[in-house]
Order: C-alpha cells, then sequence, then structure tokens
C-alpha cells in the first residue's frame, strides 16, 4: 500500500472526542502522517486542531481554550418564551435552551476567528445535519470555527447554524462515525475513532428518558455504519473505540488530559498492524 492516503475520521460523543487527539498522539509518534481529518459533532471540534497543524504534544493545552467554562452557563430567555409562548412571540428553527456564546468564543480562540478551510495543513471535512431535510451535509469551505459550530448544535440545546441558505446541527444526528466521507475523497487507510452512547442505569425522570431514547438510535446508527464500513473493500478501516468508565459531561473540560490518555492508550494495540500496512 505504498503512496497510500491516511485519514483519521473521528465521530460524534460530545467530550469523549478528546480522545481522538490522544490517538492523534500516538500515530504521530509512530510516525504515521494524517493526509485528510473528518469529524461530526464533538469530533469536528477536536479533528480542527490536527487539521490546522497544531503540535501533537500541545494539544491538551489548545484543547483546554476550547472550552472557556460552563458552555451551559448561559440561558437563552427569549428562546425559552418563544416555546412557551408559540403563537405569541412566534416561535422558529432557532431555538436553543443555551446560548452559545462561550462555544462561539471557544472556537474562534482555538482556530482564529477568521481561518478559512483553504488554510488548514490537512484536508478537512465536517459532516453536520440539514435540520429539515436530516440529510448529512459536509462542509469543507468557508470559516473553520462556524462550520465546526454548526456540527457541534446539539438539536434543543444550542440553535442550529444557518449556512448557504440551510439550517445545520449536529452531525452525529445523521452520520456519527462519517468514514463514507474519508472513502468519497480518495482515503486508502481511514483510521476511525468511534464511541458508544452509554446507556441511562435509571430512567426516572424525561431528561433521562430522552437520553435513553438518543443513546439507542445513536449506538443503533453506529453500528449500521460499523456493518457498511466492514464492506468496504476498497479502503483499509482501523476501528478504535475507547473505552469510558464514567459518564463524560459537556463541561467535563478539566478531564481531556484524561480523556486523551484513554484514546491514547486504545491506540496503541493497532499500531503494529498499521505499521504493516503502511509498510505494504
Amino acid at each position: 500500500m505504498s503512496g497510500q492516503r491516511v485519514a483519521l475520521v473521528i465521530g460524534s460523543g460530545g467530550l469523549k472526542c478528546a480522545a481522538g487527539l490522544g490517538v492523534w498522539q500516538e500515530l504521530a509518534k509512530a510516525g504515521i502522517n494524517i493526509d485528510m481529518v473528518v469529524g461530526a459533532s464533538g469530533g469536528a471540534i477536536f479533528g480542527a486542531l490536527v487539521a490546522l497543524g497544531f503540535d501533537p504534544e500541545q494539544a491538551p493545552k489548545t484543547a483546554m481554550k476550547l472550552w472557556l467554562g460552563d458552555v451551559t452557563k448561559r440561558v437563552n430567555y427569549p428562546a425559552l418564551g418563544r416555546a412557551a409562548l408559540p403563537k405569541l412571540l412566534k416561535f422558529n428553527e432557532q431555538f436553543g435552551i443555551f446560548r452559545d456564546t462561550r462555544l462561539r468564543l471557544g472556537f474562534e480562540a482555538a482556530y482564529g476567528k477568521f481561518t478559512m478551510f483553504h488554510q488548514t495543513r490537512i484536508p478537512f471535512y465536517v459532516v453536520t445535519t440539514d435540520l429539515r431535510s436530516g440529510e448529512p451535509v459536509i462542509l469543507n469551505e468557508g470559516r473553520v470555527a462556524e462550520a465546526v459550530r454548526a456540527s457541534a448544535s446539539i438539536p434543543v440545546v444550542f440553535e442550529p447554524v444557518e449556512i448557504g441558505g440551510r439550517q445545520l446541527v449536529d452531525g452525529g444526528i445523521s452520520n456519527p462515525l462519517p468514514v463514507d466521507v474519508a472513502v468519497r475523497e480518495g482515503a486508502d487507510l481511514i483510521i476511525a475513532v468511534a464511541f458508544e452512547t452509554p446507556l441511562q442505569k435509571d430512567v426516572r425522570s424525561a431528561g433521562a428518558y430522552a437520553l435513553q431514547m438518543f443513546a439507542n438510535i445513536n449506538n443503533r446508527l453506529l453500528a449500521t455504519q460499523f456493518a457498511a464500513a466492514n464492506l468496504m473493500h476498497h479502503a483499509e478501516i482501523i476501528s478504535i473505540v475507547p473505552q469510558f468508565e464514567q459518564n463524560i459531561g459537556l463541561n467535563d473540560s478539566h478531564r481531556i488530559p484524561e480523556i486523551m490518555e484513554l484514546g491514547a492508550q486504545a491506540t496503541v494495540p493497532h499500531l503494529e498492524y498499521i505499521r504493516r500496512l503502511m509498510a505494504g
């Protein structure tokens, strides 16, 4: 497989996707270069650091800039008002319980407010979802921070982002592990970092019920994508699934170094096989 193109695909999984940086660190130590990056939702957030060419050893410090404290601290009271009185206040698709100010500031601080896709050191593809059609929308033009913000638009939690006349939300809804994008873009060896959504141990509230439904849907979709990936004979796909013993919340940014270490640990057993593939 001499001259093959290597893709790093980081699937959706919230803050757990920081494990993708740990995967990247181990690949860099092994001398395995990445030729393209594909990310969905949280995978896009951390994948952007790889694509922009940050030093792998500085990744933990840079990643901490992405979360400026509690990202769900500022409640979007006007949006809640429109939800409570939809006819009077004219409810629309621009709904999110929390304001995205901290997310935007974090992304712009890490990536640069006006950094464009054509300025990345490695080709970068961000997966989002069209709110109206449910179809995946792949972004690789325009501002990196804006595209990543769109891919991280967890429905109901944060407002959608309008790009190109479309209301875009979380990429994990339509494509939680976008290996198909890497195949389409000509990757020969795909290193896919996937995350299972933990099921709720005790469903005793509406929130837990909603999380349980989302976990079931996401895990089934992920399993389907794994099955489809195994049928793609024209690309070698290495699946790396970091294991988490505890839940990781949106505001657990202090655990990013720990999360990255779990990604690194999950990568080590695959390195020898990847080296053999690289050597043909």
